[in-house]
């Protein structure tokens, strides 16, 4: 018999190791069999657990303890960690069919996490046929940032940049940064301020909209206070979803549906795992009726290794092909 739960280790390649947080990813993989259907019928379903340090408070360790008492029926998906939960929903929904047949390709936004400097002819090369390009602020000084800004408005004119400051940034450290550019060339700013209140007042005096991130994933009463306050405001254009953080994927589509709610269309994001995650992300994207921008799925070129078939961005989109089985050794 084969173990339900299997554990790997994703080298990380040295250029995006300051953003994973280390050289590797451990993941784990939940298998589930669809105890209804027999014979030919006979479906088995993956799920992907990868906690990742600074966004999920939970170990992998707390995570695969947790799946074990979910198979010995001790815990519901519900009473779950986020990572683990999603694992779980992700197997119990490919075992009954999910992600068996193919849908439409998903748009993907390019990734460039370095500096200025760092924004070779190489990266270049490989960010210039992206429509939109996200880019990581906050984490260096204000003026390498600004000159990040520059280089990459002049080197790829045809894209719109995304900048993600992760509630690193005070409003005035925000609005100095993108002040005298072209507010057009930018399609939002991802939940860049310390002080998440101060968002509509940002959107307004920089002209570009705010995605909300951190803020979506924040349950608390005055959270959801705040982004309703944020919609009437009209300052909110994406509600980015890190699905492994908000949970099952019935609570994907619960934020999926809020955000369209509140007047926001939904962008898809991962916490770094591995291909499977990013293809199966695909799927779920088809089924949400406002995932219709480009998602945050082009992360596949960070790992050394893989578990099934890397996801490639090809052209701007990763295909929206049938699920494949992810360390298919492992359950021979």
């Amino acid at each position: 018999m084969i173990d339900p739960i299997v554990r790997a280790s994703l080298d990380v390649l040295p250029f995006a190791q300051p953003i994973v947080g280390g050289d590797r990813r451990d993941v784990a993989f939940l298998c589930i069999e669809d105890e209804f259907a027999i014979g030919a019928a006979r479906k088995i379903g993956f799920g992907e657990c990868a906690p990742l340090a600074g966004l999920h408070r939970e170990t992998l360790d707390d995570a695969m303890t947790a799946l074990e008492d979910f198979l010995d029926g001790i815990r519901d998906i519900d009473d779950l960690p986020p990572s683990a939960a999603f694992a779980a929903s992700c197997a119990l929904a490919t075992s009954a069919g999910f992600g068996a047949s193919p849908v439409p390709d998903a748009k993907v936004a390019a990734f460039f996490a370095g500096s200025a400097a760092e924004l070779l002819d190489g990266e270049i090369a490989r960010l210039s046929s992206a429509s939109a390009v996200k880019l990581k602020i906050g984490r260096a000084s204000e003026a390498d940032d600004r000159a990040l800004l520059e280089r990459a408005l002049a080197a790829l004119p045809r894209a719109r940049f995304r900048l993600d400051g992760n509630r690193k940034l005070t409003r005035s450290a925000c609005e100095s940064l993108v002040r005298g550019l072209d507010a057009a060339r930018f399609e939002y700013l991802e939940d860049p301020l310390a002080d998440p209140s101060e968002l509509a007042a940002l959107a307004k005096s920089t002209g570009i909209a705010i995605a909300l991130d951190e803020t979506v994933v924040d349950r608390t009463a005055a959270a959801a206070e705040l982004r309703a306050q944020l919609a009437r405001d009209k300052a909110v254009a994406v509600w980015v979803l890190r699905m492994s953080a908000i949970g099952s994927l019935d609570a994907i589509y619960d934020a999926a549906r809020d955000a369209a709610l509140h007047g926001a269309d939904v962008v898809l994001s991962t916490a770094y795992e591995s291909s499977y995650t990013l293809r199966l992300a695909v799927h779920v994207a088809a089924a949400i009726p406002n995932a219709r921008r480009a998602h945050g799925l082009g992360t596949a070129h960070v790992l050394a290794n893989d578990v099934c078939a890397s996801a490639v961005v090809l052209d701007g989109v990763i295909a929206g092909d049938a699920l494949p089985v992810p360390l298919a050794e492992a359950w021979e």
